[in-house]
């Protein structure tokens, strides 16, 4: 384990009692997301390529940030991580998910592309930072180039301090220095560095134009994750309760961020392209430059949302399957077009959703059945049950059914 030449007299404080120095907190905390009960699910992260193609990077990074090429700042991001002696695809990644690539990016919890929080390194007593204090103002913050800079130093610090700060301050397991840059020296949840470490995942693929893995199913289809950069995370399945146990969820979560491609997992035709009104179940066909006016009204739990029916092949099983895609940003595919497999047709959204992270509802039906998706996406999605967001809300629902069967009990004696 490498650590700051600056921050060894402190730990040796550790060493014979007490913490090395004030616990460095994120003053807000970042955004609620889904973590696994064991990290070890995970498997191997894909390596950083041993050469980087300028050019190849920021067609990459401009598809990443769904932004012209010209308005990605992938040679900063490239000379920062050089610099600093970091992975650039993984600081790349840091900048969509903390400011989805807006260099004027203003947060409570903090400035610019990697939305950077100075109160977190600048309390009294604080260890030496590898950057200069004029260099944490948010007026330097807004500074795309300098925020790189900036940034890349404070995840190279974060990296080589680690090891210690774990041991020095404890937190929830979690898998890099990603989630000191997210929580400072104690990480209370591995959620939102897995979503950095996907998005992360993302770019890589996208960058080395991987091939999209086709998975045989039992209905005959060849399919492929709806979402790329697999393994994805579901977090919610079919027939688990929702609004207090007063209905049943409908179909497979997938976590995911805002703006993330939707894609068509078999060859099919749009049959739906509209909302989930309130009290009115489908309004469509709406066209696709008219779906993103719909994602901060008052939707029904669908939100924003497409179905596809999918061309099935000859000597199948099955005659018919639907595939739909809710809780959408937006779609760019209307009513009646024919798409192909791992093609984008919408971008996640929060539409239609009350308190949960973002996430891409999928539902599937085979010849009019609703099933499980999670029949199909094995190697493609890890299921609800490995995550603790399953186990709270199994733990939540045997309560409140204990909670009834007590209150039946009582009834009944009176």
């Amino acid at each position: 384990m490498v650590v700051a030449a600056s921050s060894l007299a402190s730990l040796v404080l550790f060493l014979i009692g007490g913490t090395p120095w004030p616990r460095r907190d994120c003053p807000v905390a970042p955004a609620p997301a889904h973590e696994l009960e064991s990290l070890e699910r995970w498997g191997a992260e894909p390596a950083t390529p041993a050469e980087i193609d300028p050019a190849k990077f920021r067609e990459s990074l401009a598809y990443f940030c769904a932004l012209p090429a010209e308005k990605v700042p992938a040679d900063d991001i490239l000379a920062a991580a050089k610099e600093s002696d970091v992975d650039p695809f993984l600081l790349a990644a840091l900048m969509r998910e903390q400011s989805r690539c807006d260099p004027k990016k203003k947060t409570r919890q903090g400035w610019g592309l990697l939305v950077i929080q100075p109160h977190m390194y600048l309390g009294p007593d604080a260890p030496e930072l590898p950057v200069e204090k004029s260099q944490l103002t948010p007026k330097a913050l807004l500074d795309g180039k300098t925020n790189l800079t900036v940034g890349a130093k404070l995840l190279r610090m974060w990296q080589e301090q680690h090891g210690a700060v774990d041991t020095a301050f404890g937190g929830a397991p979690h898998r890099t220095a990603v989630a000191h840059f997210l929580w400072g020296d104690r990480v209370l949840s591995s959620g939102p560095e897995d979503i950095v470490i996907t998005a992360r995942r993302r770019l890589i693929a996208k960058y080395q134009s991987a091939p999209d893995l086709h998975k045989p199913t039992t209905m005959g289809l060849n399919i492929v994750c709806p979402l790329e950069g697999i393994p994805r995370v579901a977090s919610s399945g079919p027939g688990e309760d929702r609004d207090g146990g007063l209905r049943r969820h409908r179909g497979l979560d997938i976590v995911a961020s805002i703006g993330e491609p939707v894609r068509a997992m078999a060859d099919g035709v749009v049959i739906f392209a509209g909302v989930n009104m309130r009290g009115a179940p489908r309004k469509g066909p709406i066209a696709p430059e008219k779906s993103a006016r719909y994602r901060n009204r008052r939707l029904g739990a669908g939100g924003i949302y497409l179905c596809l029916r999918h061309d099935i092949p000859e000597g199948a099983k099955v005659n018919e399957v639907v595939t739909c895609y809710m809780h959408l940003n937006n779609y760019i595919v209307a009513e009646k077009d024919h798409v192909t497999a791992g093609q984008t047709i919408g971008f996640v959204g929060r539409s239609g959703v009350r308190v949960s992270p973002p996430h891409l509802h999928l539902e599937v039906r085979v010849d009019d059945y609703a099933k499980n998706p999670m029949r199909y996406l094995t190697d493609l999605v890890i299921p609800p049950r490995a995550t603790k967001t399953y186990h709270r809300v199994l733990a939540a629902k045997r309560a409140r059914v204990r909670a009834a069967r007590a209150s039946a009990t009582v009834s009944s004696k009176t």
